[in-house]
């Protein structure tokens, strides 16, 4: 067998199929693995993982004890074991099993029986992803002994270097929702391992800055930067929480014409007014000549107080369909007048009612 320059120091496999474990041993043997541990129960893996650190798990769908996407759920929600990378390796092609397993933070998505060169690629980018930050990671802590040795001025600057591009797990999480809608589950699930650590690398970044500050006796500085380290854990559930209502909108709705519209739809009704703005604005990118995204936009807008940018969104929506009739009535409430129609507008008259899906207007 070929083998990488990659090597493992511990892989665990996670199956109640002694035939798969075989299959899945022997083709690790590429990454020259020191040990290669199997494990049938899923909370049994937990128990050792909690105090063997493994460069790779490899999780099958069924366990003795739960099945893979409940595990996947149970190590990314422990704050020790959320970095172990784990690649799901199943016989389970369906599209909602994929997905289930992408809302719940798999590192890559093997579908039995795979070929060897297949499985490596999978394994080798999982792990790549994982260590995407390594840099940075050493720039944090190298920027944290500094602070330990009192030079809280270059410390400062150390982490201000990290911090320097904004939005930037935002960006990520925007482009795996997009590879979602493509099908592209693959680039996807690189998409959001991207975002989850580079959120973490700023969390830890702001966190370092506050105790610079600290150093220095200001104390109004201290509290900015501990209020950023908050704002960024928080951003962090609101995306994941998004990721996964997203998802759901995927698997559920699968008719909805633009699954960024109904996201923001779901967003608004929830509270998340700023979350269903940013979904409308990347609804509109798929779907640009849709007067209900529009509709739905300006409403978001009314909602939050933002009355001239609601003028501006219901504007759009009834140039784009002037005969929209829901539009006619928000335009009425947003400018006290009826919205001019023309002799043209007349004669077309509104798009038939049927062409509309139920979940794309914010009734």
């Amino acid at each position: 067998m070929e083998r990488t320059s990659t090597v493992f120091d511990t892989v665990v496999i996670l199956t109640n199929s002694e035939e798969h474990a075989k299959r899945d041993r022997y083709t690790m043997q590429a990454f020259r693995p020191r040990s290669v541990v199997h494990f049938s129960s899923g909370s049994e893996a937990i128990d050792y993982l909690s105090v063997n650190r493994a460069d790779m798990v490899l999780l099958d769908s069924s366990l003795d004890d739960m099945d893979g996407v409940r595990f996947l759920k149970l190590i990314r929600h422990n704050m020790q074991l959320k970095d172990t990378p784990v690649v799901m390796v199943t016989a389970d092609s369906t599209r909602n099993h994929v997905l289930d397993a992408i809302a719940a933070g798999c590192a890559g998505y093997i579908i039995r029986p795979y070929s060897s060169e297949t499985f490596k690629q999978h394994v080798l980018r999982a792990s790549q992803v994982e260590r995407m930050t390594e840099i940075e990671q050493q720039q944090v802590k190298d920027a944290r002994e500094m602070v330990d040795m009192g030079n809280f001025d270059d410390a400062i600057e150390a982490f201000e270097e990290i911090v320097s591009e904004q939005n930037l797990a935002r960006k990520y999480y925007d482009m795996g929702c997009k590879y979602l809608v493509k099908q592209k589950y693959g680039q996807a699930i690189i998409a959001f391992k991207k975002a989850v650590k580079i959120n973490d690398l700023f969390a830890e970044a702001y966190k370092g800055l506050a105790e610079a500050y600290k150093g220095k006796s200001e104390m109004e500085q201290y509290k900015t930067f501990m209020q950023k380290a908050a704002e960024v854990y928080a951003q962090f559930d609101r995306m994941e929480e998004t990721k996964e209502l997203f998802i759901e909108v995927l698997k559920y709705d699968a008719a909805a014409p633009n699954p960024f519209n109904t996201l923001g739809v779901r967003l608004r009704k929830s509270g998340d007014l700023a979350g269903a703005l940013h979904a409308y604005k990347q609804a509109i990118e798929l779907t640009p000549d849709d007067e209900n995204i529009y509709f739905n936009m300006s409403k978001a807008h009314y909602f939050m107080g933002n009355i001239a940018e609601a003028k501006v969104s219901v504007e759009d929506a009834m140039q784009r369909n002037p005969g929209f009739t829901e539009g006619r009535k928000l335009y009425r409430k947003l400018f006290g007048k009826d919205y001019p129609k023309t002799e043209a507008d007349e004669a077309a008259g509104a798009r038939p009612a049927s062409v509309y899906h139920a979940s794309i207007r914010d009734d």
